[in-house]
């Protein structure tokens, strides 16, 4: 049947047929281009550098490196994870770091100090408290740097977690939880707004999910588990992790 009408179309060309149109893709969502090419690729960066420091008296937990680790590997393949303790600084130090003076603290542990062709890096410090109050921030704080060069920039909050252990909760767990959560932000969660809070912020609407937000329902809905297992959620959904494969699948803009 197909060379028939193409016979027909080279013997009587006013009786070819209409070719139909190619299906034109749906363009990607916005949030699709969310999330940072350099850490979840594939492109960008071949290597990932976080490098941990801290306050004498708030050290990260190991349970909680051993997380950072696990998902650093999963959510950005194909490139190298290097996750490194660097600098301690001294208890005393941190009377000097109230408000934006704790910018002249990261500039004094903060290994990288130029931006390194092939390298993300991510700069983590853990604090007793938010510096600049805590209404500003409860546990944590992910941010985006553009200087000394483009990075992320984020602030675990020890002191407050060790306050909030209840229910049977080890401030290890919280560490856990808060490192991940803060991590998927510099990742680019949560940006798809089928599974995010209206009010913004980047948090997901699944109370079991890591990225929800550390509210009301969230903790009723793990107190049971909190109480019974010491344990609350410190990964990210099916929905989360699905948007990430998708932005890492997008084309190029």
């Amino acid at each position: 049947m197909k060379r028939l009408a193409a016979l027909l179309g080279l013997l009587f060309p006013g009786c070819a047929p209409t070719p139909e149109p190619a299906p034109v893709p749906t363009p990607e969502p916005a949030w699709v281009f969310e999330a940072d090419r350099d850490l979840i690729g594939p492109g960008g960066a071949s290597k990932v550098d976080i490098e941990i420091d801290w306050f004498a008296p708030v050290p990260p937990d190991a349970l909680a490196l051993e997380a950072l680790a696990e998902v650093a590997r999963r959510e950005c393949p194909g490139k190298e994870i290097s996750i490194r303790r660097d600098t301690e600084l001294p208890g005393e130090r941190w009377k000097k770091c109230r408000g934006d003076r704790i910018e002249a603290a990261l500039d004094e542990c903060r290994g990288r100090t130029q931006a390194e062709p092939g390298v993300a890096y991510v700069h983590i410090l853990y604090c007793p408290i938010n510096p600049w109050g805590e209404e500003f921030g409860s546990n944590g704080l992910c941010r985006r740097l553009r200087k000394p060069f483009p990075h992320w920039q984020i602030f675990i909050f020890k002191g407050t977690l060790r306050n909030r252990a209840v229910l049977g909760l080890k401030p290890e767990v919280l560490d856990r939880s808060c490192l991940v959560h803060e991590f998927g932000h510099a990742l680019g969660l949560v940006e798809n707004p089928e599974h995010r809070f209206e009010d913004g912020g980047g948090h997901c609407t699944d109370t079991k999910c890591v990225m929800t937000k550390p509210k009301l329902a969230a903790v009723l809905d793990n107190a049971v588990e909190a109480m019974t297992t010491g344990l609350i959620p410190w990964d990210y959904c099916e929905k989360c992790r699905a948007d990430l494969a998708r932005s890492r699948k997008r084309p190029a803009r």
